[in-house]
């Protein structure tokens, strides 16, 4: 009888063991297939479009209730959408960003665009200083609704950022990377495609991290 029980307590040792292993095996193929996934552009451009989803165009009379613009520093489809901000509206212009961007960004507008900036926010290293100091900046102007320029996939979070600093914002993202189209090679794992997975993650990251700040504080 004995041995029997034993039998049957090895028996269903065996079957645990097997549903046990099955399930790791099906799991660490499941991880190695998100691995492979999000190392190709098409994983990449599919974590963006989570995030650029809320990145809404901006349309004209929502444009018009601003009083400023605001672009974040970052490349020159920020300064091409600031300038066109600034055709729609005449508002004036702030550039912010550390390291002389700001004022790299105000020559390319004012020489390449003939468009003015009133404002220059040289001393923000990061998003959340982009913020902090611009809004101490048009605070001095009474300034409290704006036009934000930045690219699509940071547009969340800088948003976040902005509007924490008791400023009004009306997003005018540009650069969106889900809008690419695909081929059947940016499905294979990619340079380009962990770039951009990347990218995503430090904006999930990071909006996770400020929202964590917000409720403890």
């Amino acid at each position: 009888m004995n041995q029997k029980a034993e039998l049957q307590r090895r028996m269903k040792l065996s079957v645990h063991f097997k549903t046990f292993m099955t399930i790791l095996t099906l799991m660490t193929i499941l991880v190695l297939a998100c691995v492979v996934f999000f190392s190709s552009k098409a994983g990449g451009v599919l974590l963006t479009a989570c995030i650029e989803q809320s990145a809404t165009p901006i349309d004209a009379p929502a444009g018009k209730a601003a009083q400023a613009i605001v672009v974040l520093t970052g490349g020159d489809l920020r300064t091409q959408e600031a300038a066109r901000q600034y055709r729609q509206t005449g508002l004036p212009v702030l550039t912010s960003g550390g390291d002389g961007e700001a004022a790299r960004i105000k020559e390319q507008l004012e020489t390449e665009f003939h468009v003015p900036v009133k404002w220059t926010e040289e001393n923000s290293l990061n998003t959340e200083q982009n913020a902090m100091f611009s809004a101490e900046i048009l605070a001095k102007e009474n300034i409290q609704s704006i036009i934000l320029v930045t690219h699509a996939l940071h547009m969340r979070r800088a948003r976040m950022m902005f509007l924490d600093q008791g400023l009004d914002v009306i997003p005018a993202a540009t650069d969106y990377t889900s809008h690419t189209a695909l081929e059947w090679r940016d499905f294979l794992p990619s340079a380009e495609g962990r770039k951009l997975t990347q990218s995503a993650l430090h904006e999930i990251v990071g909006l996770a991290w400020f929202r964590i700040r917000q409720i403890v504080a």
